[in-house]
């Protein structure tokens, strides 16, 4: 199976403060996980940096796909405590995306990524629904382009698996469900990278939806990195 990865996409609303939805994410949800769970590799938190909803995404790298249908991990939501199933009930949106990775440029020395050491400060991350045969297409393009910008740390892609969107804010049917066929995510080490010609100009590319800009609000030591007596940046 192919290594797979987690994005949540999230947003307190009116009937959540957002010092309950931060302590239930830092002390409840996200310990959890990461505190467990060996297939969970990196926990990381960013917050919206470009003034758009929904304000908060959580990402994490995962050992395997295979670990979404796993029971250590599925029981997590089917066992909710009730405080955690009071709040997501009254959530804006919970936007809940698994995927699969299909391309990455490779670990960088000047961040770690999602680890809780040296972490990744800025991403950048859009959608856009690739026809078969078309992200090799993409794939040569970035690397051609943005791998010789200086401020470029990394640049995945993943294939969405399955995806739910609840709350309070989601509308009914099918349509509010769709999310774009790949996740695409550029750490960058400052948001002044974004102003670069081949940024702008790939962000801008047909077909692409949902370009968001991103902060670290923090990323979280695990079980998987052996780091949890450490502190997080």
């Amino acid at each position: 199976m192919a290594p797979g990865f987690l994005a949540v996409f999230s947003e307190p609303g009116k009937q959540v403060t957002l010092e309950e939805f931060q302590d239930w994410y830092n002390n409840e949800h996200v310990p959890l996980r990461l505190n467990y769970l060996l297939s969970f590799l990196t926990g990381a938190r960013f917050s919206a940096s470009d003034g758009k909803l929904p304000t908060w995404l959580a990402v994490y790298d995962i050992d395997d796909t295979a670990t979404f249908q796993h029971e250590s991990y599925t029981r997590l939501r089917a066992n909710r405590s009730p405080r955690e199933g009071d709040l997501v009930k009254r959530l804006e949106l919970l936007d809940r995306r698994t995927y699969e990775l299909s391309y990455d440029s490779g670990e960088s020395q000047k961040a770690s990524s999602f680890k809780s050491a040296y972490p990744t400060k800025v991403i950048v991350t859009y959608g856009i629904t690739f026809e078969d045969g078309q992200i090799k297409g993409w794939i040569a393009e970035v690397e051609g382009k943005l791998s010789s910008m200086d401020g470029w740390i990394r640049t995945r892609a993943y294939l969405c698996i399955d995806n739910l969107k609840t709350g309070v804010g989601v509308p009914e049917g099918s349509e509010a469900q769709k999310v774009p066929k790949y996740l695409i995510i550029h750490e960058v080490t400052s948001a002044g990278v974004l102003e670069h010609g081949e940024v702008t100009g790939a962000l801008s590319a047909p077909g692409i939806e949902e370009v968001r800009t991103w902060e670290l609000y923090r990323a979280y030591p695990c079980v998987a990195q052996g780091n949890l007596g450490a502190p997080s940046a």
